[in-house]
Parts: structure tokens; sequence; C-alpha cells
């Protein structure tokens, strides 16, 4: 949108930052200590305000092996000798600045734990330089440490503030935003750049069918990531990419509730047992995951940021997503073990929902389905009676034997399915974030169609993020939300001021 001489400015900023998760908050803070003035502009009013970053589990990502790291990343991004997801470039600024991660944080006071070293979700060269870290008190308190060093250097935040436009000038230069603040138009300039911090597509329904592999794929995250700032960039020229790319695997889409909510397969009791359990295999109890028809079709010793492209299979003659919904099938055990969504993790970790202790609320809802039988549960859920118990039967002689010789699940995860009464809830494709957006470099700088950067507007966080088809690991996102964070504040502070 490009200015003229009657626009107005409300408000003036050296750097302008849209978005107030930890890439907002990272880029604000950079752009800052590197003495610019900056203003943030969030859409949420300020006490409902919950990021993505709030409602993760607050763990992230640093690099003890520059090199290492780089041909781990590259390994992900590789397609052919001559084809990657993501530059070179840009994969070696991700690995430098992850490698800064940890001491960034740290000198500023945040209080972190290393939670593994060496720990790369891939089996590929260089996952050993890539060490997993937490923060205290999850996403909560790693926004709260966010929002304390935003407020400590007298950052303003335009909270109730929705970004709609980027404002340009006949150079094709972004001199600032247009938004709209609790209904009134308002224009604030940025004198050196904007830089785009406003999330993913999560809750944009018409975007996840045109982009993403399967639909529906539903989100625990926050719903005010509906593609604004895809839109914005858009508008001025910039090129997207890894629109179609997901890390994801499962989730819980209760009908009556908007954000999805992680499935607790394996019954435990918290964070810490929840990671020892992953890291192990182990598992508290007997479950399958099966397809619409009754059949398992994975290992439901899954790769958590992988298994969605499993989901994504289209058959062509029933003209049907076979696995969209899935189904987890358990027995008394699981449901005796406590509520069935992590309670660690998205909207459970805020009580958005209260889901009840004993589930009984839930297969009172008709969430939930409860059979005597395994024939009872296939005339439930509409499934070929002979399939499923085949199915089950199969699955408990793999328990009898602790061998599973058509998906090679771990011995210690197979646990019967023997102890009626039998429940069964529907699984849809979804985590916790979108990764596609406006292309960047390694100067988090916005590229138009041609490759080149779009004079001062830059991006960072899951808004374009660098993470093409396979995702490093839980962790990334936050990673690169400080990582690019702050590269873009860092180089929206060095521009020269625009007189307009």
């Amino acid at each position: 949108m490009v200015i003229t001489d009657k626009t107005l400015w409300h408000s003036i900023a050296d750097v302008v930052v849209v978005g107030f998760g930890a890439s907002g908050a990272a880029a604000a803070i950079a752009a800052h200590d590197n003495g610019a003035g900056v203003v943030l502009l969030e859409k949420q009013p300020a006490d409902s305000h919950f990021s993505n970053s709030n409602m993760s589990v607050g763990m992230f990502l640093s690099v003890s092996d520059v090199a290492a790291a780089r041909t781990y990343m590259e390994n992900l991004c590789r397609v052919n000798p001559e084809l990657y997801w993501t530059d070179k470039e840009t994969i070696h600024a991700w690995a430098e600045h992850l490698s800064q991660n940890k001491e960034w944080l740290e000198r500023q006071g945040a209080r972190i734990r290393l939670m593994a070293n060496g720990i790369g979700e891939h089996d590929l060269p260089g996952r050993e330089g890539i060490d997993l870290y937490s923060f205290r008190g999850l996403g909560h308190g790693l926004m709260r440490f966010l929002k304390k060093q935003v407020a400590t250097r007298g950052i303003p935040i335009m909270y109730h503030t929705r970004a709609e436009r980027l404002l340009t000038n006949e150079r094709r230069e972004v001199l600032g935003v247009a938004a709209r603040c609790q209904d009134k138009e308002t224009n604030v300039r940025a004198s050196k750049a904007a830089v785009l911090c406003s999330g993913g597509f999560e809750y944009d329904e018409e975007m996840k069918l045109n982009y993403l592999k399967v639909y529906p794929t539903y989100f625990a995250g926050s719903t005010s990531n509906t593609g604004d700032g895809i839109r914005m960039a858009q508008e001025v020229g910039a090129s997207l990419w890894h629109m179609n790319c997901c890390s994801a695997c499962f989730v819980l889409k209760p009908p009556d509730f908007p954000i999805a909510l992680g499935p607790n397969f394996k019954g435990t009791k918290g964070y810490l047992q929840f990671l020892i359990a992953e890291a192990t295999g182990n598992s508290y109890c007997g479950y399958i995951i099966v397809d619409r028809h009754g059949k398992r079709y994975t290992n439901e010793q899954f790769k958590r940021h992988t298994l969605y492209y499993e989901l994504a299979l289209y058959d062509s003659r029933r003209l049907e997503y076979p696995r969209v919904p899935s189904y987890w099938i358990f027995d008394r055990r699981r449901i005796e073990a406590g509520p069935l969504p992590l309670m660690f993790y998205g909207p459970m970790l805020h009580r958005m929902y209260r889901w009840s202790e004993d589930n009984s609320e839930e297969i009172r809802k008709g969430w939930i389905a409860r059979a005597e039988t395994v024939e009872e549960m296939a005339g439930k859920l509409g499934m070929e009676v002979a399939v499923l118990r085949e199915t089950v039967q199969n699955y408990n002689s793999c328990c009898e034997h602790k061998h599973d010789p058509e998906f090679g699940r771990p011995s210690q995860a197979l646990i019967p399915l023997r102890e009626p009464p039998f429940f069964a809830i529907k699984l849809w494709p979804g985590s916790a974030n979108t990764q596609g957006g406006p292309r960047r470099n390694q100067k988090a700088q916005v590229l138009d169609a041609y490759g080149n950067p779009i004079p001062r507007l830059y991006a960072a966080g899951e808004l374009g993020s660098v993470y093409g088809q396979l995702y490093p690991m839980g962790g990334g996102n936050l990673a690169e939300c400080f990582a690019f964070g702050r590269i873009a504040g860092e180089h929206a502070a060095r521009e020269t001021s625009n007189p307009g």
C-alpha cells in the first residue's frame, strides 16, 4: 500500500515490530540494544495475551558445535545436490546464532536448564552438535522473562492493535504499518524498518486448505495466528516458502473447543516422566492407533515432528484420507491413569479447558467412545468388526512375543489390550504451528519473487520459518525465534533513517 501526501502518521519509531511472541520480543530487544527506538504492535488485548510461545513447553535448541549443526541442518534440507529447502547461507546463519542462544539468554538473567546433549531428532551426521535446554516455568516462564526484558527497556507495546498493511513509498521501501487499534485506524511510522513476527496461519481455514498437505489440520497454539503477516508481505511482493511444511503428528480436537490438545498416549504423570518415556520408549498403558478402517499403519512410537506426512496419504480410489481421522484405542488402564491430554502443553498448560481427572465428563460428552468389547467398539466407530478384531488380536500377539515384525514397535512399549471396557478417541493431523510464510535470507530480510530483499522489511519466528519438510527436533521453533529475532532486530536497527 503506497503512502500519499495525505497519509497521517499517528506515531513513529525507528523499528516497528509486529507480533509479541518470542521472536517479536527478541527482535524488539535486539533493535533496542543496538540503539533503535522500538514499538511493538500486538493484536491481542493485554489481559488475554497468549502467544504460541506462551503455550509451548519452553524448550529450545542451542548449538555446541557450529560446523556439526550446519551439517545436520543441510542434511535435513537437501533434496538433491542442487536443490535445498533452505539455502546454505541462511542455514549457516541459523547454526551460528543458535550457538549464541544460551549465552544471550543467561546474560539477561534467564533461568534455564540443560535437558540433553547431542539430541538431533534424525539420525543424520551433525546431530551431536545440538543441545536441548528448557526454561523454568515452561512457556509461561519463558514469556514472563521476555516481557520483563521488554519492560525493563521501556519498549512501548501497543496491545489490541492489529497490523493490517505495510505502507511503502514508490521505491517499494517499507515506511510503516497501517493498523487498527481498538477499531480505530492508526498508521505507525517506521523510520528504519518493520519486522514481521506475527506467527503462522494455524487459524485461517482457507490458507490451511490451500497450502498444507492434508485438511483438516488442527493446532494447539494461539488462535490469533491467522496469517496476517503473510498477506501483508504478499501485498508488497514477498516470495513465500515452506508453506506446505508442518512439523506435526497427532492432536485431539474436541468438537466444542477451538484449540487442539496434545495427546498423552503413555499415561505419564507430568513433564519429566513424559520426557523419560519419550527417550526410553516406555509406556505405562497399552494402546494402538488405527486408521478409519481399523488397521494399524505405523509404529506408535513415532517421531513427533514428521508423522504428519504419513497422515497425508490420499486414497484416490476411495476418494478419502484413510488416516484422517485416526483412532487411539486403549483399555481401562489408560482411562484410570489420568486425563488423556498432555497437561503441560498448549491450552491445558493455562487451564483454558478443564479436562476431568477420570475422563468421565469427556465420555459423557461423547468425545471418548466406550464399549465393553472390541466388536462393540468397531460398531461405534463405523469399522468392520472382523478388521478391528483381527487388528487387536495381532497386536496382542505381538505383545505376547515382545516383537512387532510389521511396524517395529519396541518391546517395552508392547502392552496388550485385554482389560475392558475399551475406549477410543479421534486423532487429527496437527501440532503447535505452521512453518510457511515470506521467504527470508541470512539477514532475516524478506525477499521478493526474484530473490531480492524488499527494502526495510524483516521477518522472524514461525512466519516464514527456515525449517523445510524436516524439523530438527522439539525446541527448534523457539530456538529460531531467539536467533532470527536477534538477527532481524540487529539489522533493522542498522538501517539509515528514511525521511520518507
